[in-house]
């Protein structure tokens, strides 16, 4: 007889598994949560009075304070009292039940005797171990060798003293069942075959579990060898979100937690982040499992079909971290279908560095990348692991994301994205956490390791704006579900302030201007600014013009707060950065310029308030008084402007260009007599870019087509990012 395997390590060559499948299919043993029945976990008395009750029906006996390891909470209460008013366990002369205490071969023949009521035969049995026998057990291993439940060991002896295994048990309960017609023996079974995904091995091991309620229709645990408790449970709600943290300790390695945050999208999908946090030297390994059931098929497509070329730069040194490890579809019985991303492991330890003005910066050291995922399909339910190992003194973080649907409607969609993702791994998010992603950060950041391994929350990339690209393109589910964590994350970023400044030192800055992290960076808010209005006007947020409106006051405030660099009386530049704490001026660039110019301009015609034109006007009033100044004889436009006014560094590839196009546009719905001098800047920067063949971006081809200006298009190559 051919049906499908129940637990991963009971097998066709397994030599229990027709009395294992026969007693868990009768109920009365069961296997534990993670698809495992560990066949060699030594049986405790207590829980060999608990199977004994079950396979016997016995009737439930009320609680008497006869033992003292059993209380009227026990969970082997049932078992304890029932056994004993039978008269199967005795109890021990230390007043005790023994419940914790292994269940020996001898002790086991002696229980199985009473509970089936063996009759001795008078046929004389000796094993070669005889004397071994207690004196009190004789009897019921002699009587069990003669009703051939027992054969003893192979080389002739019984081994009286050695604890019972699950296997062992459970065959030697079944033959009794079966030899006093309680069941009958059911034909030889086979197994279909059981698919697995990654490299899952059973844990044979004794592990502990514990239910993380994120499901009403899958399982959900955390597994480890020690005990975990729930110690804490919090909902905090974002504006397009909601985030419900469950907090476990870990038992004898305190402070060692784990965190599970769900956070509910509102789409429906809902990621999982799992945080092993070990601020101590003992190693930890805990697992979340996932158990689905329903499921006809289950395949995984992974990143790793597109090998990543690797190299490193002068800017960021070398990035360790490659892409998630794919997508799990899985295919339900009904037909429908339903995907998951999956997430790596990542380690790190998180470095920070204190200033005199009480600030500090913050980043992590990214100690590996690693392949968490294992998993396999047993009939109708997929069984999911992902290992979470900690070393000690780090923090170990994982993610998911779960749809009931598609994430990808195709699989051209999915491998599209993919290969993409494999190109561009630099710049796509990876190592998610419930906090926001982190990535490789920029030689010049401190604190930065010996390693170089320098990984922090870059606010750019916060912000998914080639998501966002992706999404208006494509409607695909899985950027929806990317847009709604990146909005969530930005709010969790910000706190309770209405901008965004920094947590991570550039050395860079503080070597220029003495600057240190937290500072507001001009270009950082401004991007955030319009991804939240693009992101909310195509959900449909009734608050998505919120973070510009903020943004542009910012700004406006800038002014009498000193951060600009004046030209003349009604003309200056805002500053790139303005520190929360130091009082210095610092340099504007030409990018991070127009992008404020663009801010205050959109929030002008979202509120039609006259502030906001005031001061994009005062910006192009600053840039017209300059232009000539600010084009290089080659061409080009110089990087930044310095507090004294002189100019100085190389610009931007393609950056400047792209908000060169972007502040025409908005002027030109505006007050189009402001746009000459921006005209004058995109054909020279256009043409110098064209010279040199640096090619373009999507962006700067669709802008120069829409002002009208496609001649314009620079000689080169095409990028999706710009450089």
């Amino acid at each position: 007889m051919e049906i499908e395997q129940n637990f991963s390590d009971i097998h066709n060559e397994f030599w229990a598994k027709d009395e294992v499948t026969q007693l868990v299919k009768m109920g009365i043993i069961n296997g534990y949560p993670d698809k495992q029945f560990r066949p060699a976990l030594e049986v405790s008395r207590g829980q060999a009075a608990n199977l004994l009750s079950q396979a016997l029906g016995l009737p439930d006996a009320p609680y008497r304070p006869i033992f003292k390891d059993v209380s009227s909470k026990s969970s082997h209460l049932r078992g304890a009292m029932s056994t004993y008013k039978a008269e199967i366990f005795l109890g021990k002369e230390d007043g005790t039940f023994g419940v914790a205490d292994s269940l020996t071969r001898e002790q086991m023949a002696t229980v199985i005797v009473r509970a089936f009521k063996l009759q001795d035969t008078g046929e004389e049995i000796q094993f070669k171990d005889q004397k071994r026998i207690s004196e009190s057990h004789r009897d019921g291993v002699k009587i069990l060798a003669q009703h051939g439940i027992t054969t003893g060991k192979e080389d002739g002896t019984f081994d009286p003293k050695t604890a019972v295994n699950r296997a062992t048990y459970v065959v030697f309960l079944h033959r009794a069942m079966v030899k006093t017609d309680k069941i009958t023996e059911t034909p030889q079974i086979s197994f279909k075959k059981a698919g697995t995904y990654g490299n899952f091995k059973p844990v044979r091991h004794e592990q502990n579990f514990v239910e993380v309620p994120v499901s009403k229709t899958d399982k959900t645990y955390l597994r480890s060898n020690a005990y975990l408790q729930l110690t804490n449970e919090k909902t905090k709600k974002h504006s397009h979100s909601t985030d419900t943290v469950y907090t476990y300790s870990i038992a004898g390695m305190s402070p060692a937690v784990v965190n599970v945050t769900k956070r509910q999208l509102e789409n429906g999908d809902y990621f999982i982040f799992t945080e092993l946090r070990n601020p101590q030297r003992l190693p930890i390994t805990v697992d979340l499992i996932q158990s689905e059931s329903n499921v006809a098929k289950g395949i995984v497509r992974t990143y790793d079909r597109y090998p990543i070329k690797k190299n490193a730069d002068g800017t960021f040194g070398f990035d360790m971290t490659t892409y998630p490890t794919g997508v799990f579809e899985k295919t339900l019985a009904e037909g429908n279908k339903a995907q998951k991303m999956i997430g790596k492991s990542f380690r790190s330890k998180e470095l920070s560095l204190k200033y005199k003005n009480g600030e500090s910066s913050h980043t992590r050291e990214l100690m590996d990348e690693s392949e968490a995922f294992s998993g396999i399909l047993l009939g109708d339910t997929v069984l999911s692991v992902y290992t979470l190992q900690s070393q000690g003194y780090d923090v170990v973080d994982h993610w998911l994301l779960l749809s009931d649907q598609q994430l990808f409607s195709s699989n051209q969609q999915m491998d599209d994205w993919m290969h993409e993702s494999a190109i561009y791994y630099k710049k796509r998010n990876k190592w998610y956490t419930a906090n926001g992603p982190y990535n490789k950060m920029a030689t010049t950041i401190e604190p930065m390791p010996a390693s170089g391994r320098g990984y922090g929350r870059n606010l750019l990339l916060v912000k998914e704006d080639r998501v966002m690209g992706k999404y208006n393109e494509t409607q695909e589910r899985y950027y929806e579900s990317l847009l709604y964590n990146s909005f969530a994350n930005l709010d969790i970023f910000k706190g309770d302030k209405t901008y965004w400044e920094t947590e991570v030192t550039s050395t860079y800055l503080k070597n220029l201007f003495g600057i240190t992290a937290p500072f507001v960076d001009t270009r950082f808010n401004e991007q955030i600014a319009l991804f939240l209005y693009n992101g909310g006007k195509a959900f449909g947020h009734s608050d998505y013009n919120r973070g510009l409106i903020n943004y542009a006051d910012l700004l406006v405030s800038q002014k009498s707060k000193g951060n600009i660099i004046k030209v003349d009386a009604n003309s200056y530049y805002i500053q790139d950065y303005f520190p929360s704490k130091q009082n210095v001026k610092t340099h504007t660039s030409m990018n991070h310029l127009l992008g404020g110019m663009n801010i205050l301009l959109l929030a002008y015609k979202e509120t039609g308030k006259p502030i906001y034109l005031e001061t994009a006007t005062s910006l192009q009033s600053a840039i017209e008084k300059d232009v000539t100044k600010w084009i290089r004889p080659n061409g080009d436009i110089w990087y930044k402007m310095s507090p004294n006014r002189t100019l100085v560094g190389e610009d931007y590839v393609h950056l400047t260009l792209e908000d060169l196009i972007h502040s025409y546009e908005m002027w030109m719905d505006v007050d189009p007599s402001k746009t000459a001098v921006f005209e004058r800047m995109i054909r020279s920067k256009a043409g110098y870019m064209n010279k040199n063949n640096k090619g373009y971006t999507t962006k700067i081809k669709n802008g120069l087509e829409r002002i009208g200006m496609p001649q314009l298009l620079p000689a080169g190559l095409e990028h999706t990012d710009a450089l």
